[in-house]
């Protein structure tokens, strides 16, 4: 999937490393040739450039894509756009929507 290759560039291959923080169905576009790509980076984070690996953070995103654990902690990772991610791959695979709730 292109979109996890974005996903994994921003959080690996970007020097600060870059969170998404509003990863869902709504911002994975498709182009002419049905290449996923990520879009919409409103609230996008950078990484601390000290070598970090989370950071407190205000909680922001959409309802039914959070992390759970980012909901509850403040503590963002790179693991926070895995979890969204995974929430999408899920609607593909059950064509259902999110229920809009968090944990």
């Amino acid at each position: 999937m292109d979109a996890e290759h974005g996903l994994e560039y921003l959080h690996n291959g970007c020097k600060p490393p870059i969170n998404h923080r509003d990863v869902k169905s709504t911002t994975i576009l498709l182009n002419d040739s049905f290449q996923a790509k990520l879009a919409d980076f409103g609230l996008y984070k950078v990484f601390p450039t000290d070598g970090g690996t989370h950071m407190s953070t205000r909680v922001v995103g959409t309802p039914g894509y959070l992390d759970p654990e980012y909901y509850i902690s403040s503590w963002l990772t790179e693991k926070s756009d895995v979890y969204s991610f995974g929430v999408v791959l899920l609607e593909i695979i059950t064509s259902q929507p999110v229920n809009g709730k968090n944990p």
